[in-house]
């Protein structure tokens, strides 16, 4: 089944006949902050308009732009009337009245996760051709259903089951690039196990590949592994667009971006399984541009790619000499593995704790007249290519050309021939 034909809300995976009360509200809440809400306030307590809040359970505001584009605001108030038969026409007088002692008020939503019925509806519009400066709109279990249907994160954040494998992957992608969240592993799992089923596209791929660096694991599941070249190429591409404002936007958060560019470095290093060095660069600079007519400097390229590259060359220099009869394997295992658990355990109940790992030294003692693991030809007292090549912006594609070489050389199915490094 393609992901497109398959819905991503189930309908039966949402309890509306146990939305009453505080769930009722929380749900309206999560979707008016899906709808682009903002000063939202869940007003937890008030029930019936004589209390000091006029009934509201919720307050919204929504900005939008006048005829002059000026930015102006429009105050919504939310009742959530949670029922297990139709609502009482009653309470949908009770608030329409209550509401027009608010003028500031210009919208009131009346939810419900029952329905209204047909006197009910047609009191409302009775009432709002009389009171035309409110609107009066009622939500009834089928709009909040379908309101659902376009927001899987909410689904995803209050209902696990009520999204099917493919709304999964969207509010994964989601929360990701929307609210820079991370997803359970066991969502992960899921998606991998039908993985063949599913239309995973470039910022659905991206978005798994980072959640796999936060908390999962890339080698267990590995996205864009394999012989498919648009599935490395692609969410590169897309990620090397989005680069600077998911770059940004972690740093403003206050996030951990480590997980962000360690997504990056594997992207850039499957993509180069498939690509020439040259096509990569190219781009790079097309993609990371201070305008569109206006390449980006040197100083900002270094300062954007500098922790990628740095990360892909930790990375490689480890894996590469681990087993190259160059370089002793102990020394790579001494660079790869962290400190020693058995001390580490001990440090829970210090005053110090732990000390935070200093600089990853990459210097090596290395054997010149001994052959080159992966077929590289050097001459003699030639030093390893990886280690001589500096991953910097001003030496990109020397740089990744070698990359290039090793992964191809080291990858479970190498694809091409290696470059002409080699």
């Amino acid at each position: 089944m393609e992901a497109e034909s398959e819905p991503w809300v189930l309908a039966t995976g949402i309890p509306f006949d146990d939305l009453k009360g505080y769930r009722l509200e929380e749900c309206v809440y999560w979707i008016l902050d899906g709808l682009g809400a903002k000063d939202l306030e869940w007003r937890v307590g008030g029930v019936g308009g004589g209390t000091a809040d006029g009934g509201r359970d919720i307050e919204a505001a929504f900005y939008l732009p006048d005829d002059a584009g000026r930015m102006e605001r429009h105050q919504w108030w939310i009742e959530c009337k949670g029922r297990g038969a139709t609502v009482e026409k009653e309470a949908v007088v009770n608030a329409c009245n209550n509401v027009t002692a608010y003028p500031e008020v210009e919208r009131l939503i009346i939810a419900t996760n029952s329905r209204f019925s047909n006197p009910t509806i047609q009191w409302v519009r009775d009432w709002q051709a009389s009171h035309p400066q409110q609107v009066i709109v009622l939500w009834d279990r089928a709009e909040l259903e379908r309101m659902l249907s376009r927001q899987p994160s909410t689904v995803l954040r209050l209902f696990q089951g009520g999204l099917s494998l493919a709304g999964k992957l969207e509010a994964i992608r989601e929360r990701y690039f929307n609210l820079m969240e991370y997803s359970s592993i066991d969502q992960l799992r899921a998606i991998w196990a039908v993985r063949d089923t599913l239309d995973i596209g470039p910022m659905e791929r991206i978005a798994l590949v980072a959640n796999e660096f936060a908390h999962g694991d890339i080698d267990e599941r590995p996205w864009c592994g394999g012989d498919d070249v648009h599935a490395a190429s692609g969410a590169l591409t897309m990620a090397l667009f989005n680069f600077i404002y998911l770059f940004s936007k972690w740093t403003k958060t206050g996030g951990d971006e480590e997980p962000f560019v360690a997504m990056v470095a594997y992207l850039l290093s499957a993509s180069l399984r498939h690509l020439d060095a040259t096509e990569v660069v190219n781009l790079i600079e097309v993609a990371l541009r201070a305008a569109p007519d206006q390449p980006m400097s040197q100083e900002n390229m270094d300062y954007f790619l500098g922790p990628i590259l740095d990360r892909l060359n930790t990375d490689l220099t480890l894996v590469c000499s681990a087993d190259c009869p160059r370089f002793s394997r102990d020394d790579s295992l001494k660079g790869w593995q962290e400190d020693d658990p058995f001390r580490r355990y001990w440090s829970r109940y210090g005053r110090r704790g732990t000390a935070r790992p200093g600089q990853v030294i990459n210097a090596r003692l290395e054997r010149t007249n001994q052959p080159c693991v992966i077929g590289i030809g050097l001459s003699a007292d030639e030093r390893c290519r990886i280690y001589a090549t500096d991953p910097t912006v001003k030496n990109l594609l020397p740089y990744l050309d070698v990359v290039a070489a090793v992964v191809r050389a080291r990858s479970p199915l190498p694809r091409r021939k290696n470059s002409d490094i080699v």
